[in-house]
């Protein structure tokens, strides 16, 4: 690998294309190739490192969160195939030898855990069936139609907004501080060929500045920027500190997809352990009461 990344040097290519070759993510090539436009590439590789090292932790601690989760739910398989396939029909076939019917409570656990198969199989189904139809529709999309869907959806438009108010203000503050105008600034934007978004924004952009508008004009037409980086623009724009404020918000940005994420990882893992011990009490349940209605009548 070391010499194929100083190959790349000595043929010409920027550390982004290198980096792009070798399988990196997209996200550190962009930041890479705003960084050898403004200069400070080593500040930003610092950058990229903690945010990959983020991401890997993110990762690891969201395979944590589900790993015992998965091993409940898969108990939970093995005990519903038992129930389905050996023990109710034998508590079934008790009750008739015994001239008895099951209590209304039994009936109902009962009948619950024989169609829950089919009901998780339809679910799964829809499920599939959802993302194909996501897929295709996203397929048939330019960027700036597919990020505006995306930014509208609960939840996701929280990420979608944050996450490109970040990447746009942080790389626009740095290239106007390195002294760049608007007009040099968007194309980097319009030239970068790792996200068709970012270049849509920088041709949209560019065509409004070209009509008389102003920044925080444009930036209102675009959906998937968060409000807050909209208002800020235009105190920028108004006290003439438009790269500082940039600058600023983008580090709030990302501070707040960290404490969303914290939150979404503190609710789910409630959620996910009270959802299957209710699944999981509700098939003891169906195991045990027969038995104690039994004993009973002995």
């Amino acid at each position: 690998m070391h010499q194929e990344v100083l190959d790349d040097f000595l043929n010409g290519h920027s550390l982004s294309d290198t980096l792009k070759k070798l399988g990196f993510p997209a996200f550190v090539c962009l930041h890479l190739y705003f960084a050898e436009r403004f200069g400070s590439v080593e500040a930003t590789l610092a950058d990229t490192a903690v945010l990959l090292e983020h991401k890997r932790k993110e990762t690891k601690r969201l395979a944590k969160l589900l790993h015992y989760p998965l091993f409940l739910l898969c108990l939970f398989v093995i005990i519903l195939s038992v129930l389905n396939l050996y023990l109710l029909p034998r508590f079934t076939t008790l009750y008739s030898s015994l001239g008895q019917d099951s209590t209304g409570l039994i009936s109902v656990i009962s009948s619950i855990f024989h169609q829950l198969p089919y009901i998780l199989a339809g679910l799964f189904a829809l499920a599939l069936l959802f993302g194909a139809c996501c897929i295709y529709y996203f397929k048939n999309k330019d960027s700036h139609e597919r990020w505006t869907t995306l930014a509208a959806l609960p939840l996701i438009g929280y990420y979608v907004q944050h996450y490109h108010s970040y990447v746009f203000s942080r790389e626009a503050s740095y290239l106007l501080k390195g002294g760049m105008s608007f007009q040099e600034m968007l194309k980097i934007f319009i030239s970068q060929p790792y996200r068709k978004l970012y270049h849509h924004m920088g041709e949209f952009i560019s065509d409004e500045l070209s009509r008389g508008q102003s920044m925080h004009q444009t930036l209102l037409q675009l959906p998937y920027l968060t409000e807050e980086l909209k208002s800020i623009t235009q105190h920028g724009e108004e006290n003439g500190q438009l790269e500082e404020e940039w600058r600023f918000y983008s580090r709030y940005c990302l501070n707040s997809l960290e404490a969303r994420t914290e939150k979404i990882f503190a609710f789910v893992q409630p959620c996910l352990f009270l959802l299957l011990g209710l699944a999981i009490i509700g098939a003891y349940l169906v195991i045990l009461l027969p038995v104690f209605q039994l004993m009973q009548t002995i």
